[in-house]
């Protein structure tokens, strides 16, 4: 027992799947030099006690590279690097873990650096909020959502849920995933439409996705084409924001160099 919460995380893990490459001074107002960052596509491995290994997001895969046009345009303004060893399964497979040892998917937004590994998923259940799965089909071009990346074959595997319950932070909407408190969807409208964190109470961990690119940026104002990129820009704001007032909460971003510590293991 912890802080009146029942331990039920035994475990908590990053993976690197691919990553992208991008110049800080054409992202951020404040940064007045060329410095070119590597944004890591970070996936986050849950271990729980009753409902075993929870992935959240997939990471880059081949399918990057193989939708046409659209990928050669992703990478020409998104230079993107993906080696086999990369993939997530690949990185599993070297733990111990196989497959179907994962019990579900939480899919945070349906952008490619986070869903790329889905097809090669199958029979998994995955999780994404409502407003993720109206954009499968359908979605705005600058949404970036690619069709080679979730195939109609998966749609039988998608479990929407709405993410607009109170939640243990302030001014958060969320909803309690597994009915014990101990894993909550986090609504983080503005980057992409329906994006959802991961918010682990008992650990003190928020995953915020891309709500932020890393929280040492949590500060900066964007500049006009990453701007551009989000979906919402005002609720991006909004976000940042909330993220900004948080205290006693470890914030970990898919893109950033935050460090998962050991001492936040059990």
């Amino acid at each position: 027992m912890q802080n009146g919460i029942e331990n039920k995380i035994t475990n908590i893990k990053f993976y690197n799947c691919g990553y992208c490459m991008n110049d800080l001074k054409r992202m951020y107002k404040e940064i007045k030099k060329h410095e070119k960052m590597i944004f890591q596509a970070r996936v986050m491995l849950i271990e729980h006690k009753t409902y075993g290994k929870i992935l959240v997001d997939t990471g880059y895969s081949h399918r990057i590279y193989e939708n046409g046009l659209t990928s050669k345009l992703y990478h020409l303004i998104n230079p993107t690097t993906y080696r086999k060893k990369d993939h997530i399964l690949y990185q599993l497979r070297k733990d111990g873990i196989k497959h179907n040892d994962i019990s579900m998917i939480i899919l945070t937004h349906l952008h490619p650096d986070h869903i790329g590994g889905l097809g090669d998923m199958k029979n998994t259940k995955i999780i994404m909020s409502h407003k993720c799965r109206e954009r499968i089909t359908g979605a705005r071009y600058k949404e970036l959502v690619f069709p080679n990346q979730i195939g109609k074959s998966m749609e039988n595997q998608i479990i929407p849920v709405h993410v607009n319950h109170k939640s243990p932070l302030k001014d958060f909407n969320g909803m309690d995933l597994l009915g014990d408190g101990s894993v909550w969807l986090m609504d983080l409208e503005g980057h992409a439409y329906g994006q959802i964190g991961v918010y682990i109470p008992e650990k003190k961990i928020f995953y915020v996705a891309d709500a932020v690119w890393g929280i040492n940026y949590l500060k900066y104002r964007l500049r006009l084409i990453p701007r551009l990129i989000q979906n919402d820009y005002n609720a991006y704001v909004k976000t940042v924001k909330k993220l900004s007032a948080l205290k006693g909460v470890a914030i970990i971003s898919t893109h950033g160099e935050e460090v998962y510590k050991d001492a936040q293991k059990i």
